[in-house]
């Protein structure tokens, strides 16, 4: 990518760098206001109030509540909920822990009236810092509410199994790269086009996200975090580019003249394959030659049955969920991999999700494979089901790639358990903000833990062993 002038995620971080300090700590102002912005000199050296008066510890425990806000927004598309303004009906076998928890935080009913409240708070300074934690709590629950009402009737079995690696990329064909939210619908044509293909064959691959049709998952060539530096090496023919897919990628289509589909256009799954084929004919040589033989293979539990068989690893007694998005802050894939064969070590059985399940997929390592989406969710709610949550020692959060995920995590600690984010939270500008949470959650029973730096493998594997 250097010799072709390609700048990529990596240089875009460099040149980032020092990122807002300010924003990581929390200490920006996130107020619907047209005064501002404002911030607050973590130092004591410049401003210590908002032009309107907002003092740090307001400040940081408002810029939460706009994070969680933001992640159950997300969470209803991703879930479509359709229910607007109506309770949450929680099922077993979480509704039992749920009522418990929601008695510690205001007793009140959760519905998706608490987005509307959010907002209201977020509009001019007014609740204390104390009330403002207790709203993101509820509204993370709300998020963890709102995928347990999505919930669809369960197999008691069902597995896909998946492969990735740079070995996918081996060989001559006709390469189409899938990127974002592609309606099942298109990749199930696609596949039917595509079915049996030779001279040239025609494979289509995913670029880090895990992409279902028809009960089988998309071969994935690269982590989210890899994806732009493995669509520069030349291998593809064509990008097909759906919802919430990084603007990077598309950006070097133009560069390298690659053909580029939205699947928001809605197309037909034959003119993608014509439009291909089109553009491997004019192809010009890769300077990258990938080994054949790396591909790593897992399998995707999706019934209850095969969850449970995923979270058990001989005798062992013990579980650990370990996964998350690629994060630059760390180097891609040291963290996932180095803590699954540790806690592997110690006798503990290791589940995974996304980017950090994936590069134990290349590793080999016999892990669970958990919904991406979903992710430790799945495996909480079996282990629940099962009377066993008392084997889960933690759930790490090994990146944060959006907001959803970040109330993922704070409301799977809501709901009593014990969570780690091995990346900063910007919540460290307010030691107020930071003791009000932990007070919070250790009344509901549960944990957050999170760092004021990129955790290293070592913190997180301490963490894990002191259960």
């Amino acid at each position: 990518a250097s010799q072709k002038g390609l700048g990529l995620n990596w240089e875009r971080y460099e040149k980032q760098q020092p990122q807002d300090g300010f924003l990581r700590l929390g200490l920006s102002c996130p107020y619907g206001c047209m005064q501002g912005p404002c911030r607050i000199d973590p130092y004591g050296r410049g401003a210590d109030r908002g032009i309107c008066g907002l003092d740090r510890d307001a400040m940081a425990a408002a810029s939460l509540l706009r994070l969680t806000l933001q992640g159950v927004m997300e969470a209803m598309h991703l879930h479509r909920s359709d229910h607007y303004g109506a309770e949450i009906a929680w099922t077993a076998p979480l509704d039992k822990k749920a009522a418990a928890v929601m008695e510690k935080f205001g007793g009140a009913p959760l519905s998706t009236r608490e987005i509307i409240e959010s907002a209201i708070m977020l509009s001019r300074p007014s609740a204390t810092p104390e009330a403002i934690v207790r709203q993101s709590l509820r509204l993370a629950i709300l998020g963890i509410g709102l995928a347990e009402a999505d919930r669809k009737p369960e197999n008691s079995s069902g597995f896909s199994d998946c492969r990735a690696g740079y070995g996918l990329l081996a060989g001559d064909a006709i390469t189409i790269g899938i990127a974002g939210a592609i309606p099942e619908a298109l990749v199930r044509a696609l596949m039917e086009e595509t079915a049996g293909s030779k001279n040239p064959e025609v494979r289509l691959i995913s670029l880090g996200d895990w992409i279902p049709a028809g009960g089988v998952l998309l071969p994935i060539v690269c982590t989210s975090g890899e994806a732009e530096t493995t669509f520069a090496s030349g291998r593809f023919n064509l990008l097909l580019a759906g919802h919430g897919i990084d603007p990077g990628i598309p950006a070097l289509c133009t560069k390298l003249k690659v053909p580029l589909v939205s699947s928001v256009d809605n197309p037909k799954a034959a003119a993608i394959i014509k439009q291909a084929r089109a553009a491997f004919d004019r192809r010009t040589p890769a300077s990258f030659t990938p080994d054949a033989t790396l591909i790593g293979k897992g399998r995707l539990s999706l019934g209850a049955v095969d969850v449970e068989t995923a979270l058990q690893d001989g005798q062992s007694s013990k579980i650990a969920l370990l996964g998350g998005a690629d994060t630059l802050l760390q180097s891609l894939g040291h963290l996932p991999v180095e803590l699954a064969k540790a806690l592997r070590g110690e006798n503990h059985a290791v589940a995974s999700w996304g980017d950090a399940a994936l590069w134990m997929v290349k590793a080999d390592l016999p892990v669970g494979i958990l919904e991406a989406n979903e992710g430790p969710l799945t495996a909480v709610r079996v282990l629940a089901a099962k009377g066993k949550l008392s084997a889960l020692k933690g759930i790490c959060f090994t990146g944060l790639k959006d907001c959803r995920e970040l109330a993922f995590a704070l409301g799977l600690a809501a709901l009593g358990l014990k969570v780690s984010v091995a990346v900063p939270l910007p919540l460290w500008g307010s030691e107020k903000v930071c003791t009000t949470l932990r007070e919070n959650l250790a009344a509901a029973g549960g944990h957050l833990t999170h760092f004021d730096h990129p955790a290293k493998a070592d913190e997180i594997l301490n963490w894990f062993l002191r259960s």
